[in-house]
């Protein structure tokens, strides 16, 4: 008996030894990565120091210039959007830029159906795993997932999704590519909107969903004294209506929100568009010159405040 518990005793240790090993060796090679996007998120999450940082989904990642926004306030820009990311995530990404530096404006694009509404949209946990810096990030990860906290022990189980992505990001993509303004990714197709018959059908359930309301509700709580929200333009949307109770949010803490979904002008010109939810780069920098002057206002209010 006594040998069959050193042997077990034994044997634990080397699984543990050897989850720490491999899951060291798979940490240097996911923080050491500078290329794709799990590149560009150690880049933002180590290194960007702007004062005006732009945040959200692809949404975030395709519609906003920053250089169109320097070029109006005078003030460096750094979009830190991400592909297929929701509010949990990027309100993660601010807490861990703010253990860093204190941005002067967060520009923020909120996209309902990922950011509110209670769809079944498959939650991307991997990049949040992955910031153990983090002191909130267990409490997000289990808000999805309660034996999150057990998987987490762990130091391979961050990793499990990742490998091929990893390995992938070794050599530049799209991400990298020089036309890349600070974050900024530029798409240059116009859309064939022949398979919407000509009009955005707006997706949307009866609830909302609790967990994003949570995130977003701290988001702007947390950050509405340096927080500007937008809803940029959709193709041809008919989705005005369903923005009230972020609205009311917004109007609550101060934040200005900003809803340009149904833009007269851009939402149905089809030449400024990728697909009907992203626009091309020209429609990006009409777009992103629209704003840069409220841009600014926020800030100039921002001044103003801390000058009392």
């Amino acid at each position: 008996m006594k040998r069959i518990v050193i042997t077990g005793l034994l044997l634990v240790l080397v699984v543990v030894a050897g989850d720490r090993f491999i899951g060291s060796l798979l940490s240097w090679g996911y923080h050491a990565t500078t290329c794709g996007e799990i590149g560009r998120l150690n880049e933002v999450l180590d290194s960007v120091e702007t004062p005006i940082v732009v945040v959200g989904s692809s949404r975030a990642l395709h519609h906003y210039v920053p250089s169109v926004i320097s070029d109006s306030t005078g003030l460096e820009c750094y979009n830190c959007g991400f592909e297929g990311e929701q509010v949990q995530f990027y309100y993660a990404l601010l807490r861990q830029l703010h253990a860093r530096y204190s941005p002067q404006l967060i520009v923020c694009e909120l996209t309902y159906d990922m950011d509110v509404d209670d769809l079944p949209w498959n939650v991307k946990l991997n990049h949040l795993r992955m910031m153990d810096r983090l002191s909130c990030r267990d409490s997000i990860l289990c808000s999805y997932d309660p034996l999150e906290r057990v998987s987490l022990l762990s130091a391979i189980y961050p990793y499990n999704s990742l490998l091929p992505i990893i390995a992938m990001s070794q050599k530049p993509d799209a991400y990298d590519a020089p036309d890349v303004d600070n974050g900024y990714m530029p798409q240059y197709r116009i859309f064939d909107d022949k398979r919407l018959n000509g009009e955005f059908r707006a997706k949307k359930t009866e609830s909302v969903d609790s967990v994003k309301w949570s995130y977003l509700t701290k988001l702007v709580k947390e950050y509405g004294d340096k927080l500007i929200m937008f809803v940029s333009p959709r193709y041809m949307s008919k989705e005005n209506d369903i923005y009230g109770e972020v609205e009311n949010l917004c109007a609550t803490h101060g934040v200005p929100f900003y809803c340009f979904v149904d833009h007269p002008v851009i939402s149905t010109d089809i030449t400024l568009w990728d697909d009907d939810g992203h626009m091309n780069d020209r429609g990006a920098r009409a777009y992103s010159q629209m704003v840069a002057p409220l841009i600014k206002q926020r800030l100039l209010q921002i001044q103003n405040k801390k000058q009392l």
